[in-house]
C-alpha cells in the first residue's frame, strides 16, 4: 500500500469520527478485561436503543481533535478506548453504560461529550440518573391530566355532598326522627 493510499485511509478514518463526535451523547470507556462475548453483550444492549459502540484508534481521534483545533485529545485517548454514542437516546445510552460498568466492573467510563461539551465520568453518572425521554413524556402527561381530574372532582363535590345529605335525611325519616 502506497503512502498516498495510507493517507487517504487515515483521512477517511478521521472523517468517520466526525459522525461519531457530532452525536448528542458520546461516551468514552476503557474496555480492557472484557471478553469478546461480554463486549458483544454490551453492544447488543446499546444497539437496542438505536445507539452504537465502536472501538476507535487513539491516533485518529487525536488527529480529529487537532484538526478541529480543540484542546482535548491526548489525555482522553490513552490505552484502549471504545465509544458509545447516540443522538436520540443519549441519556438511556449513558444509563446502559453506567449500569454495565457497575455490574461487570470490567469497563471504566472515562469521559465523554454531551451536546458537544466535554464531561467527566461523574457528570456522565449524573446524566444516567435523569429520566429518559419516554419517562419524561409520561410525567408531563400525568402532570397535565392531574389538574383536570382534580377540577372534575371539585365540580362534582357539591352534587355528591347534596346526595349524601339527602340520603342521611331519608335514613333519619325512616328511623322515625
Amino acid at each position: 500500500m502506497g503512502s498516498t493510499q495510507m493517507l487517504l485511509k487515515k483521512q477517511k478514518g478521521v472523517d468517520a469520527l466526525d459522525e461519531i463526535f457530532k452525536c448528542n451523547g458520546v461516551y468514552l470507556f476503557d474496555y480492557r478485561g472484557l471478553k469478546v462475548s461480554e463486549f458483544e453483550a454490551l453492544r447488543r444492549k446499546i444497539r437496542e436503543l438505536n445507539a452504537n459502540v465502536r472501538v476507535i484508534k487513539n491516533r485518529l481521534a487525536i488527529k480529529y481533535f487537532e484538526k478541529g483545533k480543540m484542546e482535548v485529545g491526548r489525555e482522553l485517548f490513552n490505552g484502549p478506548v471504545a465509544v458509545a454514542y447516540s443522538n436520540e437516546k443519549f441519556i438511556e445510552t449513558a444509563k446502559v453504560l453506567i449500569d454495565f460498568e457497575k455490574e461487570s466492573k470490567k469497563i471504566k467510563v472515562r469521559s465523554g461529550f454531551i451536546e458537544r461539551q466535554l464531561v467527566n465520568e461523574k457528570q456522565i453518572g449524573e446524566v444516567a440518573k435523569l429520566p429518559g425521554k419516554a419517562q419524561l413524556m409520561t410525567q408531563i402527561l400525568l402532570s397535565l391530566a392531574m389538574p383536570l381530574r382534580k377540577f372534575g372532582c371539585v365540580l362534582s363535590a357539591p352534587m355528591t355532598g347534596m346526595l349524601v345529605l339527602l340520603k342521611n335525611l331519608k335514613e333519619k325519616k325512616e328511623k322515625g326522627g
